[in-house]
């Protein structure tokens, strides 16, 4: 039982650093102008059912967006394997001073106890510049270390920023799990 423990930590700690890796900037698009578009389209049709969500059960939400320097809306799909955490996902930031988007992709690698598997709605809320900046490094790679917790399809997930507030709502699946890693946020250069 032992050495399986020390396996599933060190292929923890493998995805961990394969993920920065994995993420490097690509050179340009591959797709077609019609593929780019519609990708485009798709991903801001996300971030706006997910922002509706975040109102919906947040009232006050609305007011805090409006008067952040900017928020990202991000949808991800998490898997809980006893130790191990894999999240990927899509997202769009949007900087509230110039309105433009920018299309994000994400991965996490982290441990805690868990299983389950579960899709959710990621909301951040910047109230600094630097925040946002650090998030995305001007349009490279960012990141963010996080914690989160959830019971079936509720939870939470919090930043150790706090000039980041996060909104997790849960979409579909189930988990229960209390996790902690690293993501690793970059620019989708195929949409930009």
């Amino acid at each position: 039982m032992k050495k399986m423990l020390h396996i599933l930590l060190a292929g923890v700690a493998a995805l961990a650093l394969a993920i920065p890796a994995a993420a490097q900037k690509k050179e340009g698009s591959k797709l077609t102008p019609a593929e780019k578009k519609a990708g485009q389209e798709a991903r801001l049709k996300m971030a706006a059912e997910g922002l509706e969500k975040l109102y919906k059960l947040y009232p006050d939400a609305h007011a805090k967006i409006e008067k952040s320097v900017g928020y990202a809306v991000f949808d991800i799909t998490s898997l809980y394997a006893i130790l191990f955490v894999g999240q990927k996902g899509t997202g769009v930031l949007f900087d509230n001073a110039t309105k433009k988007p920018t299309f994000m992709t994400s991965q996490r690698a982290g441990t805690g106890p868990g299983v389950g598997k579960q899709r959710v709605y990621q909301i951040f809320i910047f109230k600094t510049k630097d925040a946002m900046k650090q998030f995305s490094l001007s349009g490279g790679l960012g990141g963010d270390i996080s914690g989160s917790y959830s019971t079936g399809s509720g939870g939470t997930a919090f930043s150790f920023n706090p000039s980041v507030d996060i909104v997790q709502i849960p979409e579909s699946g189930m988990a229960v799990q209390a996790s902690w890693g690293g993501t690793v946020y970059s620019v989708d250069t195929d949409l930009q």
